[in-house]
């Protein structure tokens, strides 16, 4: 059994444009927590709002180590754990939820009325080397799992959380709004239900390959979607832009009566015309994190071999350089997808 160090480095955000590297003790599990060895954790829109103080304040506790996309390996066990092993490689939801509230004792994990908690946000998350977490939030990967690849299995089961609500049926036309991250994984998912066609709609060259290895049949520019009239007739479009302009693009896409899934945070008002709502008889559903249904799905499509997300890792820093990683994401270079940090 590996030894566990008595600190680890990790980034501390103390406050809208104040964060620091610094030693943390690495304090043992309590009863019902596990320890875990950070694999790689990824840097999320979210997380780059919380650097600079957008992130609204009632879903941020400062001082905080953030770090919600993560995957790792099992260092120690807590009291009264069962099932689960030291070096067993793991992911585990963000929320940690309730159990017992409405939302909670109907499967909405996600949506738990007890109070917003997630790690990386209100309690200390992966941008570490190491991290503690209940055990009933963990998910075990299989053996020899590519972590780096795993520290994307959190924006995905969101992803998985908005297709399930959806649930196109096989046969459907579908479309994906955007060519980043969360919408190359969403063509990788819908492929699974055999659409009659899987429209994928931006314009990022590598976003359009990576696209068409995945499943998309057909692929439609920002400038096409934008004309008056367009439309590709979606049964189910997931918007996942995050462009103040996708809201817009996705309402068009869509047939009469059909469903869009707003994944993307726009960041700032976002164009559309509530009207088309209503006269085209559409389902609109946002969706705000994954439940625990949404990770136990997309944890066994990555288990079984069904999910690659290796590809869309893009840059790597350590822990100790996340200057540097904010710096990429500031400049966004023409191949930037996922950006990780390693311990």
């Amino acid at each position: 059994m590996a030894t566990i160090p008595e600190s680890t480095t990790s980034v501390v955000v103390n406050g809208p444009d104040d964060f620091a590297v610094e030693e943390r003790p690495v304090l043992a599990p309590g009863p019902g927590e596990v320890l875990v060895r950070v694999g790689a954790a990824g840097i999320c829109g979210s997380d780059v709002e919380l650097f600079a103080g957008t992130r609204p304040a009632e879903y941020v506790r400062y001082p905080v180590v953030p770090g919600h996309e993560w995957s790792g390996t099992i260092a120690a066990l807590g009291d009264g754990v069962d099932g689960l092993a030291v070096g067993d490689p793991v992911v585990a939801q963000g929320f940690r939820n309730c159990g017992r509230c409405p939302r909670c004792r109907e499967g909405a994990t996600n949506l738990c009325e007890a109070g917003y908690a997630e790690t990386g946000f209100t309690h200390p998350g992966a941008f570490s080397g190491y991290l503690t977490v209940p055990a009933r939030l963990i998910h075990r990967l299989r053996a020899g799992a590519d972590l780096e690849a795993a520290a994307l299995l959190e924006p995905s089961a969101c992803v998985v959380e908005g297709i399930r609500l959806a649930a196109p049926a096989v046969g459907a036309r579908v479309a994906v709004v955007g060519t980043g991250t969360l919408s190359l994984v969403a063509v990788q998912i819908l492929a699974a239900y055999s659409p009659a066609e899987l429209v994928l709609i931006g314009d990022s060259p590598s976003g359009r390959e990576l696209g068409r290895e995945w499943g998309a049949t057909r692929h439609v520019s920002n400038a096409e979607a934008a004309e008056p009239g367009w439309t590709c007739g979606a049964d189910v479009v997931v918007e996942a832009g995050s462009r103040q302009t996708s809201a817009r693009v996705a309402l068009a896409a869509a047939r009469r009566g059909g469903t869009i899934i707003l994944e993307g945070i726009p960041g700032g008002p976002a164009e559309g015309d509530l009207t088309d709502i209503v006269l085209k008889h559409l389902t609109v559903r946002g969706i705000f994190g994954a439940s625990a249904a949404a990770w136990e799905h997309v944890v066994t499509m990555f288990n079984a071999g069904l999910l690659d997300l290796r590809p869309l890792v893009s840059y790597k820093y350590a822990v100790h350089d996340v200057a540097s990683a904010l710096a990429t994401l500031r400049e966004r270079p023409a191949d930037l997808r996922k950006v990780l940090l390693l311990p």
